[in-house]
């Protein structure tokens, strides 16, 4: 979760770290143990609308252990989508698990949004910045 970027704004709980990086793209933390569901979903829409009014921002996504999805909000997250303030998504994986969820998301639920799926967060960050 660290880096040498700093953070404009940030949203801390115990789910979730949301922030607004100084080179203009959105980041979502998911701590360890965090379960995606509708509720959380609602919340982190939010979030993410509170980080520059509403305004369309490339977003970083990186998870911790034991991170999960249910079903339901892998299922609602493209009728989230046109409310959502996230340009495009780079989804860091760390491991095959979340590699396959990932993945799994893209090829199914098909996002409208670009999206793409990343094992280094150094190319994350460089293929979001051609969105900031």
């Amino acid at each position: 979760m660290s880096d040498s970027i700093k953070y404009i704004k940030e949203i801390n709980t115990d789910k979730v770290f949301v922030a607004l990086r100084d080179d203009g793209i959105g980041y979502l933390y998911f701590k360890d143990n965090t379960e995606l569901n509708i509720e959380l979903q609602l919340e982190l829409l939010n979030m993410y609308n509170s980080l520059k009014d509403k305004e369309l921002l490339p977003f970083l996504i990186e998870a911790g252990d034991g991170f999960t999805i249910t079903k339901e909000a892998r299922d609602n997250a493209i009728s989230l989508e046109d409310r959502s303030a996230i340009k495009a998504s780079a989804v860091v994986v760390n491991n095959l698990a979340y590699k396959i969820i990932a993945n799994f998301y893209l090829n199914f639920n098909k996002p409208k949004r670009p999206y793409k799926v990343f094992s280094k967060r150094e190319d994350a960050v460089k293929w979001l910045l051609q969105y900031v």
